[in-house]
């Protein structure tokens, strides 16, 4: 076997880079996809991607000049014997990988590049890992291109380690499901409101269109609430190659957006997507099953939230899950651990309170999700279901964060 190009991809320790690199650089050519500070420590001559939510296009664009030979996937924790792995004849190896079940996906990933050449990463949307790129990318790959191979077959193949890789670094518990079975008939939309989130609407906005159940393009309704950063302009561009649904205003804060959202929504139920979280893959199919078996006064639908911690360079932290509980009352309303996620609204209800209430307080521009669950509350009940589809993301740049003194002045507002 001849001709072998190797990707490592986000591996984190430096040193670890350059032991494969000088490891394996003799016998095969190596592209590393990592973060900025892993590539300042790498030889310049190295060949390199910088990791980010996007890097499919240039994933394409080296596999596309690849001359023939074989393409190994490698990720952080994994090695490698490359002697006995070139060892193997065609006819044994051809395409090699682990299935894909139950949202899990193990390695190695091991391609002949004219086929590879054929499978095209995602270039238009957004993913909060590589992990979850990849994982979504062998979703898509043709079901008779890929064969399972037992680890004793990859030890044989020279890979040492087999990996768990999920899409988003979850634990076996928790993994990021992709399939789910589909038997709602709700139907449902989403809408999401933007202001200043230039660094994470990609992600929220593609996760609404990479769902394990059909997603009209129509059914997503955003409003870019007169961002001054760039988020404008990605949305605009992401609209013209996605076809949702986008509104754009003078800054009035989220309320007055999401109200100039909700009188074109047609749907049943609508999701609230905050524009720095994400869902999980199946999160439609999730949450249209539950929507099937809520109690028909019910105004809103949620579970539980999986929290992440951004830290330096974009890098998530999983903080694990906050299991949600269910409220009856205004005290255990505001006692709850906010946020609440996702929340799920009947349409026709909230449209019957006049969408959400913008009080004197602060303009209306805070804590909107507690005021408009007060205000159905009065009138409906609220439906909590245990299922986690939903991540938030916990960064410094957040609005609530940076007013947490403010709370206790709302709650004396509050009706």
């Amino acid at each position: 076997m001849e001709n072998m190009h190797i990707f490592l991809c986000g591996y984190e320790s430096p040193h670890v880079v350059q032991q494969l690199l000088a490891k394996l650089s003799d016998e095969a050519s190596i592209t590393v996809i990592a973060k900025s500070e892993i590539l300042q420590s790498i030889p310049h001559h190295a060949d390199t991607i910088l990791l980010s939510s996007y890097i499919g296009s240039q994933l394409n664009q080296r596999i596309q000049n690849l001359n023939g030979g074989h393409v190994l996937f490698l990720f952080k924790g994994d090695d490698v014997n490359l002697p006995l792995l070139k060892k193997q004849t065609l006819d044994k190896i051809e395409l090699s990988t682990y299935s894909l079940t139950a949202g899990e996906l193990k390695l190695p990933l091991f391609f002949k590049s004219t086929d590879l050449k054929s499978f095209l990463f995602p270039e238009i949307h957004a993913f909060p890992s590589v992990e979850a790129m990849f994982a979504y990318w062998v979703r898509s790959l043709p079901s008779d291109q890929c064969i399972p191979v037992d680890a004793k077959k990859a030890v044989r193949m020279g890979i040492q380690k087999e990996t768990r890789l999920t899409s988003a670094f979850l634990e076996p518990s928790q993994l990021y499901q992709f399939t789910t079975e589909h038997k709602a008939t709700s139907s449902l939309s989403i809408m999401l409101a933007a202001y200043n989130a230039k660094p994470y609407i990609h992600t929220a906005v593609s996760s609404c269109f990479i769902q394990s159940v059909p997603f009209q393009k129509k059914q997503l309704f955003v409003v870019d609430d007169g961002s001054t950063d760039g988020t404008a302009e990605d949305l605009a561009s992401l609209q013209s190659q996605l076809g949702f649904q986008l509104i754009q205003k003078e800054n009035g804060g989220k309320a007055r957006a999401l109200n100039t959202l909700l009188p074109l929504v047609d749907t049943e139920f609508v999701l609230e997507l905050d524009a720095d979280d994400w869902l999980d893959p199946n999160a439609l199919s999730v949450i249209s099953n539950h929507l099937i078996s809520i109690p028909s006064d019910a105004a809103v639908l949620y579970g539980n939230l999986r929290r992440w911690k951004e830290k330096p360079h974009n890098e998530l932290k999983l903080m694990g899950v906050a299991n949600g509980r269910s409220i009856r009352s205004k005290n255990e309303l505001l006692s709850y651990a906010f946020p609440m996620g996702p929340r799920v609204y009947r349409t026709s209800f909230l449209k019957a309170i006049g969408g959400f209430p913008v009080f004197s307080f602060l303009d209306g521009r805070m804590y909107e999700d507690v005021s408009v669950l007060n205000a159905l509350m009065k009138r409906y009940s609220v439906c909590y279901r245990d299922f986690t589809v939903y991540n938030v993301r916990d960064h410094v740049k957040s609005i609530t964060k940076k007013n947490r003194s403010s709370w206790s002045d709302f709650i004396k507002n509050l009706d």
